[in-house]
């Protein structure tokens, strides 16, 4: 396979505004996104509105540069994200949208509507043919499917499942309906360390399938009614939680992958991707919670290959701060499962050639 372009500018959070919105457009037309959408398309922007108490999402004015772009092109852009399977104001479309509304992705901010992708309570499915190694057929949410075109923007951050949250990620889970969802999590189980427990309830408050018990001195799950969501460890103030990290990891690495195959597959060469290397933290957008950076800001990829992007995610930050953003975060879970493996069954290729591209 030849290698993939990856188009790269540089970019901070703390630069002006309109500059920033200048650089996006300038990525967007250089490194050809323009291409894949046509005149009266309906264009998704596949995005995450922030978990609610999360400050590092990508903000509004990163996404309304992006809508312009593809009205140039005379298409019609939606803004677009599915629910999830743990407790939260995203678990269902009504109180998905008024959180994207506070967080400020108004029609007025990006000029753009919300359509949330698996409809009310995420069931709106279609299922694609990938016949992949594990599934034959992937469940994802039905307008990613029913849209003509796709842009997905993507916020690289730690992730406390995979490793590495970036553009497979966000194709794989965050295209999945609950039915995909669930089939991916069903790999991987957390469980509590007894000895660190303080027995405070807080898990089973926010345990979407209300499968833990609570003991005087500690807490325990029941592994069959599990989902593997992992709300338990994100909520969970004492460090009380893990995964089981036998091969879990593996596992749902490759359930990812497969799940961003059958989107690749379907929109073939209507979809195009942009990778945000700016106030990257640990955890994932979705951990209701202001977190840190722990790599300053890089800047941001564009290209038509999410295999290639995320592994110049990792290249660009090894070069910048010494350890990969993964190795950052969580050094124990090797992410390159899902590098590899994706470019192993077709979604992309991880050689690559960066262009960089000037303001």
């Amino acid at each position: 396979m030849e290698p993939s372009k990856v188009y790269f500018i540089q970019l901070k959070t703390s630069d002006q505004k309109n500059l920033n919105k200048k650089k996006i457009k300038r990525l967007f037309n250089n490194s050809g996104l323009s291409d894949i959408i046509d005149k009266f398309d309906l264009t998704a922007v596949k995005m995450h509105f922030g978990e609610q108490g999360n400050i590092t999402f990508l903000p509004p004015e990163y996404i309304e540069p992006v809508v312009r772009m593809i009205k140039s092109q005379g298409a019609k852009p939606f803004l677009c994200d599915s629910n999830v399977l743990y407790k939260s104001e995203r678990d269902n479309a009504v109180d998905h949208l008024l959180l994207a509304n506070r967080h400020g992705f108004t029609l007025e901010n990006t000029g753009a509507p919300i359509v949330i992708a698996d409809g009310i309570a995420g069931n709106n499915e279609i299922e694609i043919t990938i016949d992949a190694p594990i599934n034959k057929k992937v469940a994802l949410a039905s307008e990613f499917i029913t849209a003509n075109s796709i842009i997905v923007v993507s916020h690289a951050t730690g992730h406390l499942g995979v490793g590495l949250g970036a553009s497979i990620k966000n194709l794989g889970m965050g295209m999945a309906s609950r039915k995909g969802k669930l089939i991916q999590h069903s790999v991987s189980k957390p469980e509590i360390n007894q000895e660190k427990c303080t027995a405070c309830g807080i898990c089973k408050k926010w345990c979407p399938e209300d499968c833990i018990a609570m003991y005087p001195e500690y807490a325990e799950i029941n592994e069959d009614k599990c989902i593997g969501c992992g709300e338990c460890l994100a909520v969970c103030r004492f460090s009380a939680v893990n995964f089981k990290w036998d091969s879990s990891s593996e596992e749902l690495q490759k359930q990812i992958a497969e799940h961003a195959l059958g989107i690749v597959k379907q929109k073939k060469r209507k979809i195009g991707y942009l990778l945000f290397l700016v106030n990257m933290t640990k955890d994932c957008d979705c951990i209701g919670i202001e977190q840190e950076k722990i790599i300053d800001d890089i800047g941001v990829l564009a290209g038509n290959d999410p295999v290639a992007l995320d592994q110049a995610a990792l290249d660009l930050t090894k070069k910048y701060a010494g350890k990969n953003l993964q190795e950052k975060s969580f050094p124990d879970i090797d992410c390159r499962v899902q590098l590899e493996y994706a470019e192993n069954i077709g979604v992309g290729t991880r050689k690559y050639v960066l262009e960089e591209v000037e303001i």
